[in-house]
């Protein structure tokens, strides 16, 4: 299981190099493809890189400074899949009689306390 940085390293890798060819590409590049680039830095995102290597989810064909040729092995691919089906499940919100109950009770002990009210100060 990937963290959240690598995840979203991994996706992005995934969406600029969809074919299954190797992909040149620049670690600004990746950069510009994130959304929150504030937790992301140039030494960040080559140690992702590496440790996808490592794990087998990349191959990388060559790696200069900020420079990388690289490829998905079918282990990203899956994970990638994965990732995309695993959608998390929408909130579910309480049934409108529930919604109609709350408001007739609140209603009801609105009614109730202005008539205690009255009736002991009036």
């Amino acid at each position: 299981m990937l963290d959240k940085k690598t995840t979203t390293v991994l996706k992005v890798l995934g969406k600029l190099g969809e074919d299954s060819a190797y992909k040149v590409i620049t670690v600004d590049e990746i950069l510009s493809s994130l959304n929150s680039r504030t937790q992301y830095d140039v030494d960040t995102v080559k140690q992702i890189i590496e440790y996808l290597c490592k794990q087998e989810y990349i191959v990388l064909k060559f790696e200069e400074d900020v420079t990388f040729c690289y490829s998905l092995l079918p282990k990203a691919r899956i994970y990638l899949e994965q990732n995309n089906t695993n959608v998390k499940p929408k909130k579910q919100h309480l049934p409108y009689g529930w919604l109609m109950l709350c408001l007739v009770m609140s209603g009801v002990g609105s009614f109730v306390a202005n008539l205690l009210f009255y009736y002991f100060l009036g």
